[in-house]
């Protein structure tokens, strides 16, 4: 079977070859692509962005690459890459940008399956995460009126990248999602969607590194990332002074970039108001000696950094099904997580971890409390969600899951066209 793969930003192995920095974001497409580059019988191609100006071709480990230019989402270059490759089915990941729009638009002579990663419509309601209008305007920098990162600008830029989302499942027959949240958020745009069910591959190292409390950091939490407020890195650090009032000690490792290491006068004037608030919130709690910033991790590193830790927090707004509850499940790490999007199918409360509304940090406070002072709670936690995240990320039983929506795609696509 020839199956080619699109992608939205560009893959680890062709970063590497153009000496580019690769997004960890796309871990588990890269870990189930190494799964099916080792097969015989699939021919693998993977369609991704690069900073090139025309189609460039590239064969990589076993899969085919095709980098398309800068300008992609707007160009419709589909047809040289389809005449080329001539995929039996194609998997789109993702709706959150507009080159996927051109090929659904425009390429119906092959089955395409589209991977729900996010759902930018239902995201767009959540985005500022319970923070009010004065709070936004009191630390809000020019940054928040002009980039796509901003207070007000962020929000503005959901919603448009919204528009196209819709589009894009309004013209979709077949998608593939990981949650209930996700099931009923696609539904709603387009009820005639064929729906499959398969969770994400989680990376190797995750299933090498198992948290136990001997080598526990005692009082220890950790995040994994926090650049804009639906991911609710404000509401840990409210949660993060109730706990220092019991524990002076406790730590707080947040994943990713430094959001307030020293930079120049001209990047501070268009410094984004979401971090003004973020450092307005650690020197109104004092909790500078709290907080470290690990930097980016490699997989090796976050699957280390999660077997040592106390606590693992998912504090955000909105998600649907993330990866890094599903990597802190499979290595056994406590965690307390929103209950939003798909968190409430992956982790079952009181049994696997707990969970709690996102915007309330007494609670997020009371139930990381529970944890430190209750090692056989943290203990019946890791082992059960370890259990069960094991069997729902096993990957040979995701690779036939995957191949299977493949082959029901297929059947179901040429039915429908012989009819």
């Amino acid at each position: 079977m020839k199956i080619l793969w699109t992608v939205n930003t560009i893959m680890p192995e062709v970063a590497k070859q153009l000496g580019l920095p690769a997004w960890h974001a796309i871990s588990w497409v890269d870990a189930m692509s190494k799964k099916l580059a080792n097969r015989e019988d699939i021919q693998l191609s993977i369609v991704c962005g690069g900073p090139n100006h025309s189609i460039q071709k590239k064969q990589l480990g076993g899969i085919i690459y095709y980098i398309m230019p800068v300008d992609w989402s707007k160009v419709d270059y589909w047809d040289e890459v389809l005449k080329d490759f001539q995929p039996d089915i194609i998997h789109a990941y993702g709706t959150e940008v507009g080159h996927n729009y051109l090929l659904l638009k425009n390429h119906t002579n092959v089955p395409i399956v589209v991977s729900l990663q996010g759902i930018l419509t239902e995201y767009a309601k959540h985005y500022y995460a319970g923070i009010d209008i004065s709070t936004m305007i009191r630390f809000s920098q020019l940054k928040d009126l002009f980039l796509t990162t901003g207070f007000f600008s962020g929000k503005q830029d959901f919603i448009k990248r919204s528009e196209t989302e819709k589009k894009m499942l309004r013209l979709a027959h077949y998608v593939e999602g990981r949650s209930t949240w996700d099931y009923v958020s696609s539904k709603r745009i387009n009820p005639n969607l064929m729906y499959y069910y398969c969770p994400r591959m989680i990376r190797e190292p995750f299933f090498i590194h198992t948290w136990n409390l001997e080598q526990m950091e005692r009082h220890s939490l950790m995040v994994h990332q926090g650049s804009y407020p639906i991911k609710g890195l404000h509401i840990v650090f409210e949660a993060l002074f109730l706990l220092k009032q019991k524990y002076p000690d406790v730590k707080l490792y947040v994943a990713g970039s430094n959001l307030f290491s020293k930079i120049s006068w001209k990047h501070k004037i268009f410094q984004k108001g979401y971090v003004n608030y973020l450092k307005h919130l650690i020197k109104k709690y004092d909790l500078s000696a709290n907080i470290i910033f690990t930097g980016f991790l490699s997989a090796d590193e976050m699957a280390q950094r999660l077997s040592h830790i106390n606590v693992s927090i998912m504090p955000s707004a909105i998600e649907n099904a993330p990866n890094s509850l599903a990597e802190a499940m499979v290595v056994g790490t406590p965690i307390v997580a929103s209950f939003v999007g798909g968190n409430m199918d992956m982790l079952e409360h009181n049994k696997e971890g707990f969970l709690y509304c996102f915007n309330e940090p007494n609670m997020l406070a009371y139930y990381v409390s529970k944890l430190f002072d209750n090692d056989q709670i943290s203990s019946d936690f890791s082992a059960a969600s370890r259990k069960t995240a094991l069997e729902r990320h096993d990957p040979d039983g995701l690779e036939k899951k995957l191949l299977k929506i493949y082959e029901d795609v297929k059947e179901d696509f040429l039915k429908k066209r012989i009819n």
